[in-house]
């Protein structure tokens, strides 16, 4: 049994808007939570304003406290899960990877606490109380700069976020426990993301992951889905389209880009990436080339 059907992910403004080097925001959801699965090309953080909010990246799930934040990296998927008090007010910012480098200087790396590559990066983070009023503060300026064209704006910006940033680098270093919720649920969802990670690009059937991980694949299937909130293939199918994205943007050939993702058709391939992201892979590629 192949994975096979359709797929449409919702995905939540995978881009900044055009010159865009960040977006600051406040939002307050009521009635029903959870959203779907999607990923962006550009960090985002989430600042928790509201207690008991269940975020869940790359499998992995985290309760997120009032005054709690999370670091989500460019292509990692994620989706807030549930919100158990009755509103999930929140605080966020997204922002382009260059902006970290042109705020630092050759004493002061702050993309440190960024790095996902690094052992210690943490995708959430606790704060003193005293942390917890600055860094509103600070996020609470940045949307006031946003939304207004006032005298010095763009050194006000550049003031503000420097500033959270070195919070954010000060409270990374001091190397605080951050609990993630891991049961042997979450470990064998965190094993077969982990598996489609390094072979989404291969042929992967439910009978072939049943074998690998010693549980049934209805097992696979159904914890899968409680914790990413889609069944295994779909979320195979968007690594592919995820992959296929960023190769395209690299300037690889729509053809190529389909059989390094996996695709054996290019009329499947053709018709899952118009649906996702709006135009054919061959537009998609014409627009990033150089």
């Amino acid at each position: 049994m192949s994975f096979t059907g359709d797929f449409n992910v919702k995905l939540d403004s995978i881009s900044l808007p055009n010159e865009n080097e960040y977006i600051a925001w406040h939002k307050i959801s009521d009635g029903h939570f959870g959203n779907e699965l999607h990923y962006h090309d550009h960090y985002e953080i989430f600042f928790s304003l509201s207690g008991n909010m269940l975020y869940t990246i790359e499998g992995r799930q985290y309760q997120l406290d009032v005054g709690s934040m999370l670091i989500i990296a460019p292509y990692e998927f994620h989706q807030l899960n549930e919100q158990m008090d009755g509103h999930a007010e929140r605080i966020g910012l997204r922002f382009d990877r260059k902006l970290l480098a042109s705020l630092s200087n050759s004493n002061c790396q702050l993309a440190a606490c960024f790095n996902t590559q690094n052992n210690d990066f943490k995708s959430k983070l606790q704060f003193k109380e005293s942390e917890k009023r600055e860094l509103y503060y600070l996020l609470q300026g940045l949307i006031d700069e946003q939304d207004h064209q006032r005298f010095g704006k763009k050194l006000a910006e550049q003031s503000l976020l420097t500033q959270f940033f070195i919070i954010l680098n000060r409270v990374f270093l001091e190397n605080t426990s951050i609990t993630v919720i891991d049961d042997p649920e979450s470990q064998l969802v965190r094993q077969v993301l982990d598996y489609m990670e390094l072979h989404y690009a291969e042929p992967i059937s439910l009978e072939e992951l049943e074998k690998k991980f010693y549980v049934s694949r209805h097992k696979i299937t159904q914890h899968f889905s409680k914790l990413v909130g889609y069944p295994p293939y779909r979320y195979l199918i968007q690594k592919r389209l995820q992959s296929a994205q960023c190769m395209l943007k690299n300037g690889e050939s729509p053809q190529q880009v389909a059989v390094l993702c996996g695709f054996s058709d290019y009329s499947n391939f053709y018709r899952r990436f118009k649906t996702t992201y709006g135009c054919s892979p061959r537009d998609y590629y014409k627009q990033h080339l150089i």
